[in-house]
Order: C-alpha cells, then structure tokens, then sequence
C-alpha cells in the first residue's frame, strides 16, 4: 500500500508540475495571442490610415489634373494671344524691321558704302554713320529681354496660395454658387 500511495503522491507532484507547465504555457500563449490582437489591430489601423490618405491622393491628383487641363484650354491660349497682340511685341516687331531695312539700305547704298569704307562723311546719306549690322544683332537679341505685361501679371498671381483659383477669378471662370466652373471641371 505504502508503494501504492507513494506512486500517488508522485503522481499528483507530476500532475502538479504538468498542470504549472500548462498553465505557464496557456498563459503564455493567451500574452501572445493577446500581442497579436494588437498588433493586427494597430495594422488594420494603419491600413485605413493608408486607405484615407490613398483616396485624399487620388482627389488631389484629380483636382491637379483638372486644373492642368483648365490652364491648358484657358490660360495658356490667353496668354499667347495677349503676348501676340502686345504692344512690347508689336514696338520690338517694328524697331526689329527697321533696323533690317537700314541694314539693307546701307549695304545696298553704294555711295554710303565707299564712304563708309573710307571712313569719309557723305551728308546725303547718314545710315554710313551707323554700324546696321551690329544693331540688326542687338536688336535680335533684345527679344530675350521683352517684358509682356501679361506674364508679369502671371508671375506675380502665381505668387499666391491658390494659383488656378486666383486665376478663375481673375478671367472670370468661376461658378456663381462657389464651384468651379472651369472648362476642366465639367464633365
């Protein structure tokens, strides 16, 4: 009998130290398990994080496009045709020409030519005194230089917060209720 109880004790001392261990182990598992909750949750977090910011992306790009296309239909032919019908251009346009025509006039002027060739000073023709050639040059590069009015303008509206809104506004695109009403907003 006394093996029998000893074989008892021994076996409830095991079952003891195995009902430890599994508590241990469940125990352990339910810390990892509840890490995992976590973490899943924390991902599914930064998920719709990522969702938000993916869709305010795709409105942004939408909106940038739209408003690309807008400049493109609206401003750039304004612009252009501003640019074209300028003053600067048209006085460049001119003063461009005449300095041709002197040019040709002078290399075409025989008398003015010898005189000129012999550093001599012929009164009827005072285009001898000028070097046509050089300013035909300078004047041709004097185009880099034009300043349009409209670009300016541009310039400095593209200093603003909302470029293309500023712009709406300025060439009168807008819609009545606050919308945008611009070629690239409609659909």
């Amino acid at each position: 009998m006394q093996t029998a109880r000893d074989q008892i004790v021994k076996l409830i001392g095991e079952k003891m130290k195995i009902s430890d261990e599994a508590e241990k182990e469940r125990a352990l598992y339910q810390k990892r398990e509840n890490e995992y909750i976590q973490r899943i949750a924390k991902l599914e977090k930064i998920a719709s994080e990522k969702v938000a910011e993916s869709k305010a992306s795709e409105i942004l790009v939408e909106e940038t496009d739209a408003d690309c296309k807008w400049l493109l239909v609206r401003v750039v032919p304004l612009i252009s045709e501003r640019i074209v019908k300028s003053n600067e251009l048209a006085k460049y346009m001119f003063e461009l020409g005449q300095t041709a025509y002197n040019s040709g006039r002078k290399d075409g002027y025989a008398k003015g030519r010898a005189a000129a060739a012999s550093n001599e000073k012929d009164y009827h023709f005072e285009l001898y005194k000028e070097d046509c050639t050089a300013a035909y040059v300078a004047k041709c590069r004097e185009y880099e230089f034009i300043e349009f009015g409209i670009v300016k303008a541009v310039g400095k509206l593209s200093r603003k917060a909302n470029v293309v809104e500023v712009l709406k506004k300025a060439l009168g695109d807008q819609d009545p209720e606050g919308g945008d009403a611009g070629p690239s907003h409609q659909d």
